[in-house]
């Protein structure tokens, strides 16, 4: 059960991680190698999200 756990919060990281610089799948990866509360600090702390251009 802890195993499903972890590996949905990994999946949560990976998510948030779409529109930011390196994508889901930087930050899944990210996720499982350095847990997901680790992985969610280092996005925080070293990415903004993109911005969408303002439309004229």
């Amino acid at each position: 059960m802890f195993e499903l756990i972890y590996i949905g919060l990994c999946l949560l990281v990976g998510f948030l991680g779409i529109g930011r610089r390196g994508g889901f799948l930087l930050y899944a990866f990210l996720a499982v190698v350095l847990t997901p509360p680790g992985a969610l600090l280092v996005m925080i702390l070293l990415t903004t999200r993109a911005k969408k251009p303002a439309k004229v």
